[in-house]
């Protein structure tokens, strides 16, 4: 799943999400449509003037509350909606993960949560796989040998 709020029909948006871990699990939003459930790292739309660094700060605040120091790149991928899902086929969106560290242990009220967002949860990295999290390549991703793990994920859901 994606967020595709926001997003100009035929034009690819930029986004930026965090990954925060600790002690081996990994901060998801939780999210619930006519689907079901659905998991996400934090993140979302680079705004126009917004850095990077900036955008991943910002949407992992404004999604979980937690406040966080924004780190190396971790990896990224491309989402062309056509390839996964019809009902998807005019959203194309580049994301760019980073690494981030808690700078509190408690979160404060998240200000902005998406509609479709319920909670925040902790989960286990070894939990990701085959769970409803998104994209499942990234949760393959988490696990494999840092050493070796690609930067780039390519078109993946």
């Amino acid at each position: 799943m994606v967020d595709t709020m926001d997003a100009p029909a035929g034009r690819v948006r930029a986004a930026t999400r965090g990954l925060v871990v600790r002690d081996g699990h990994l901060l998801v939003t939780v999210l619930h449509d006519r689907e079901g459930e659905w998991w996400l790292t934090p993140g979302g739309g680079q705004e126009f003037g917004e850095s990077k660094v900036d955008n991943a700060t910002r949407e992992v605040f404004e999604e979980t509350g937690y406040r966080v120091r924004v780190g190396d790149l971790a990896c990224g991928r491309d989402y062309i909606g056509a390839n996964h899902f019809a009902w998807d086929s005019s959203f194309q969106q580049t994301e760019l993960w980073f690494w981030c560290e808690l700078l509190d242990d408690q979160p404060d009220e998240p200000p902005a949560v998406d509609t479709a967002q319920t909670e925040v949860r902790w989960v286990p990295l070894s939990e990701l796989v085959g769970s409803p999290f998104y994209p499942q390549r990234l949760a393959t991703w988490l696990l494999e040998d840092p050493a070796t793990r690609p930067l780039w994920l390519g078109d993946v859901n």
